[in-house]
């Protein structure tokens, strides 16, 4: 599953898309800012679990080691992906929110919402040393 990250990132990008249109008119956010949000989305919190979930390795088939993840069930991708996702949507709604209702007369940009929940994400989900490279990969 080596292009799995292909498929997810999609979704990320039709996340984001969704989202766009479920926001107040009032906030402003124009279709630019719903792909930023969707590659966020994908390069905040879910490309690393994703590249090591389905990174090629040795193990007995269907095992996480093997890179042939189920997306579903015990284990599955979706389950991982559908965490860590939740988690960084919910801090930028929180964001969002404060930006946009709490704080309308400030000049803060929905850049800003996005690119702090990302380096946030960056941080708490997958911490640097957290992935590894696949043994004999040079």
């Amino acid at each position: 599953m080596r292009r799995t990250w292909i498929a997810v990132y999609a979704a990320s990008l039709l996340i984001g898309i969704a989202l766009w249109g479920l926001a107040p008119r009032r906030w402003g956010l124009e279709f630019p800012q719903a792909i930023l949000l969707g590659s966020a989305l994908y390069f905040g919190a879910l490309n690393r679990y994703t590249l090591s979930r389905t990174a090629e390795r040795g193990g007995p088939p269907g095992s996480p080691a093997t890179g042939r993840n189920r997306w579903i069930g015990r284990g599955g991708l979706l389950a991982g992906l559908g965490a860590r996702a939740a988690f960084f949507l919910a801090v930028a709604g929180l964001q969002a929110y404060a930006c946009f209702e709490w704080i309308p007369a400030a000049d803060v940009r929905g850049g800003f919402v996005l690119s702090t929940t990302w380096l946030m994400a960056l941080s708490l989900l997958d911490p640097q040393g957290s992935v590894k490279e696949p043994v004999g990969s040079s």
